[in-house]
């Protein structure tokens, strides 16, 4: 099995190692030495300790991404405490979502031994603040502290790792992340699909003038609940430079955090009320209400919106017919995976409603 860091995917020069849950959250959340659940990320449903689950980490980025987890805690804690959290603390939040999720897909590939075959040409450093990103935040009542997560250990994470669950003590964290996420319909330029030639030659596209406008919903398909809070974020730091006109427009220039490095600003849908900006210097109160839904019906949308990534990001048509082919099979299995997996909550829910 190969060794690389998994922030910058060179072989670390020594024996530092990273928790990609980190032992600030696991120490906040229960004990350090509890079992971990990894489904299908270990053979036969395998377990191991929280502080066990760490990879190789060069001791440079082992240093630099302290930074972030320092800077993380408190916003975290505020959340779950009712306290309000800044536009600033929020991007913070999603750039750790981003590096939780892709740590996980890291830490698959190593434990299932898959590293090799798949040889993965990204890591957290490369890919943390890449795309548009989304996470809803709900509660749910009578859940004990834990904190263990959803996504990582199927298939489909596997090959697309966009989206996961993120459970901490009641509250539940669906984070998505990909190209083209919430950009149009935020009113910003957007690109038109990426071009899929082949796993390692993925394209941008056209990029399309933005409508300067918010459209509801943000995600087709996807109607937020009045007890969910939904942060949106668009980046785009790999489409500025090809049209770098349209992002000079005055809606995106304030509507930007660091519009220079393409950080779009954060929008958010809470209590049923439309999307909205949270201004540079505003500050929102997260708390959703305590859901009427269960952690199965939770789990309905992670597949839902994975499958929505998995249907909306990408176009085969410049690639060859075999490729074409290949990727359409490949599709469609995900999406009926994701179906299957979709309706499996539901009835699980549903089961347990009549018990």
């Amino acid at each position: 099995m190969s060794k690389f860091c998994v922030f910058c995917g060179n072989p670390p020069e020594n024996k530092n190692a990273e928790h990609i849950i980190p032992q600030w959250l696991i120490e906040m959340t229960g004990k350090k030495k509890r079992p971990i659940h990894l489904n299908n990320m270990v053979p036969n449903n395998g377990q191991m300790s929280f502080s066990a689950f760490k990879f190789p980490a060069c001791e440079k980025c082992n240093s630099d991404f302290s930074h972030l987890e320092a800077n993380v805690k408190p916003i975290i804690v505020n959340i779950l405490s009712g306290n309000s959290v800044s536009a600033a603390d929020l991007s913070l939040l999603l750039d750790w979502f981003d590096k939780v999720r892709i740590g996980l897909w890291l830490a698959e590939l190593c434990l299932t031994k898959t590293v090799d075959e798949i040889a993965p040409h990204m890591h957290i450093a490369n890919r943390m603040g890449l795309k548009d990103r989304m996470l809803i935040i709900e509660r749910v009542a009578d859940r004990q502290n834990n904190v263990s997560f959803a996504g990582p250990g199927n298939p489909v994470f596997t090959y697309y790792p966009s989206a996961f669950q993120l459970w901490i003590n009641d509250y539940t964290f669906t984070n998505v992340s990909e190209y083209g996420l919430v950009s149009r319909r935020l009113g910003f330029p957007y690109c038109d699909r990426m071009k899929f030639y082949d796993v390692q030659d993925v394209r941008p596209n056209t990029v399309v003038k933005g409508t300067n406008r918010v459209q509801t919903p943000v995600i087709r398909g996807f109607t937020p609940s009045a007890t969910q809070t939904v942060i949106y974020q668009p980046i785009y730091k790999n489409f500025n430079l090809l049209s770098p006109g349209m992002y000079q427009s005055p809606y995106v220039l304030s509507h930007s955090q660091d519009a220079a490095n393409g950080l779009g600003g954060i929008f958010y849908q809470q209590s049923g009320h439309p999307t909205q900006y949270l201004d540079t210097n505003a500050r929102l109160k997260v708390s959703p209400r305590i859901s009427g839904e269960d952690v199965f019906e939770m789990g309905a949308k992670l597949y839902q919106l994975h499958n929505y990534v998995i249907q909306n990001t990408y176009t085969t048509k410049f690639a060859t017919p075999q490729v074409q082919h290949e990727q359409a099979l490949i599709q469609d299995q995900f999406v009926k995976y994701n179906q299957a997996m979709m309706q499996m909550c539901l009835e699980h829910k549903d089961t347990m409603k009549t018990k």
